[in-house]
């Protein structure tokens, strides 16, 4: 396989991954709730999701720009 097809590959598998994660959460935030209170767990989640969405804003943005 060339380079390309070896990042496209790589990429699904990624999008593919973070999906997976995603289905996963749901769950253990019910669990965790349940667990520690609805407020604590509210709160931690958002924290959890504001850092998650700023590691996503950095990758993107350290990636580098893909010419066609």
């Amino acid at each position: 396989m060339d380079d390309a097809a070896l990042r496209e590959r790589l990429g699904r598998i990624e999008r593919r991954q973070t999906l997976v994660l995603a289905l996963l959460v749901p769950p253990y935030l019910l669990g965790a709730a349940e667990l520690f209170g609805y407020w604590v767990t509210t709160v931690a989640a958002t924290v959890l999701a504001l850092v998650g969405f700023a590691l996503v804003v950095v990758r993107r943005r350290r990636r580098p720009a893909t010419t066609e």
